[in-house]
Parts: C-alpha cells; structure tokens; sequence
C-alpha cells in the first residue's frame, strides 16, 4: 500500500473505529489484534475517494485548460503555441504552482524539443489515467494526423467534460444531504450500545465476557457492515 502526505489522517481514523469496535462490541481491547487489517482496508478506501475528488478537479482543470488553447486558436495562433498561450491563463487561474499549469507547461516544452503534440498528448493522457484525457488524445491524435478541425474537436471534447462536471455537481448536491444521512446513521449503532452501557449496565452485561455474548455480538457487527455497504453504494453515483 503507497502512502502520500495525509494519509496519517486515515490510519488514525481506522485505528480509532477499531478501537470503538473492540471496546463497544467486545469489550476487549485485544480484539483491537483481530480487527487490526480494516486499517488497511480503511486507507485504501479513504485514498480511493480522495484520488476520485482529485480526477475530478483535474478533469475539470484540463478543460479550463482546453478553452484556453481554443481561444487562442480563434484569434490565429497555431495548434503547437496556443497550448504556450494556454499557460498563461492557467497561471491566472491557478498559480504558477498548480499542477496543471506544470503540466501544461511540460507539454510546451516538448513541443519546443520537436516532438509531437499528439504523441506528446498521448503519453500524458496515459500518465493522468482519466478517461476524458485519454478519449481526446486518441481523437486528438487521429485528427491531426488526418487534417480534421482542431478548434472543433477540442472545443467539443472541452464542452463535453463542462457537461460531466456540471452533471456531477448536480448529483452531489442533490445526495450531499443522503449521504450526511448515511453517515449520521451509520454512528447510531455505536451510540445506542454507549447508551446502554452507561445508563443499563447490567443489561448489555451478558454480551460480554462469554461464547454466547462474543458470537452475537459477533453476528450484529456482520449486520451493522453489511447495511453500512448497501448505504454506501445507494449514495455513490458514478457518471
């Protein structure tokens, strides 16, 4: 498993449901041993829905990008300097440190070496590992190598990415509340067994320290995961 800067943060957040788990469940801090690989399982899927946020915004700044090059097309640059045009809008938009102005940047100066625009697209499509890139890399290259209408195509390829973008913000703020709900819910189990322990002691008491306690509690940690899992997936909508 590869690590990145703040990921500490989701290893953190896995011991910690580890912890409620054992203590909560089991009432033994050395089911904390047991349950240790949900770590793991937590980091990954925390860094799967921070690499989907970030393919997003990525996304969403190549377009940025896209419109940049095609206005400089309109007024008369070439195909090869209106992504060196490009740059400079970026920048504005971005800082001279965003990613994607380094990126765009790289292009230029490849493009500077005599390489191919289209191969050079091609192999930076691959490197990001976003769709949207690589589809117009491959028509991009197939174009250009055919005499097609450069301005056409990335003016479309860059009103079809703003389309997705604007769908999926619609989506996320129609299910933003759904998902608060979710994990709200996801919480009450937890909640309702502190409650019991604190307020009715005696009456949670038989569910620990015995075969019988282990093996149901055991049984409704199954439950409770399997509807976490079915919530999860009714609130995650890819387009």
């Amino acid at each position: 498993m590869e690590l990145k800067s703040g990921d500490i943060k989701y290893i953190l957040e896995g011991i910690l449901v580890i912890l409620a788990v054992a203590c909560l469940f089991y009432g033994n801090i050395f089911a904390i041993v047991i349950f240790s690989p949900y770590v793991i399982l937590h980091v990954k899927m925390r860094q799967k829905e921070r690499d989907k946020k970030e393919r997003l915004l990525k996304t969403k700044k190549f377009k940025d990008g896209l419109l940049s090059v095609s206005f400089a097309l309109n007024v008369g640059y070439s195909i090869e300097n209106s992504f060196n045009e490009a740059v400079g809008e970026l920048r504005l938009l971005y800082g001279d440190d965003s990613d994607i102005v380094e990126e765009f940047s790289m292009i230029v100066n490849r493009i500077r070496r005599n390489e191919n625009l289209e191969d050079v697209l091609w192999e930076y499509a691959h490197e990001s590992g976003i769709d949207d890139i690589k589809y117009f890399a491959e028509i991009f290259r197939y174009a250009k190598r055919s005499g097609g209408d450069m301005n056409s195509i990335i003016k479309r390829t860059a009103s079809s990415i703003s389309e997705k973008t604007e769908v999926l913000g619609e989506i996320e703020t129609i299910i933003s509340g759904k998902r608060m709900e979710q994990r709200v819910m996801s919480m009450v189990p937890f909640f309702v067994v502190i409650y019991l322990k604190f307020t009715s002691p005696e009456f949670v008491s038989c569910l620990y320290g015995n075969v019988a306690g282990v093996i149901i509690m055991t049984v409704c940690l199954g439950i409770y995961i399997v509807s976490v899992c079915i919530a999860r997936r009714v609130v995650q909508i890819d387009v």
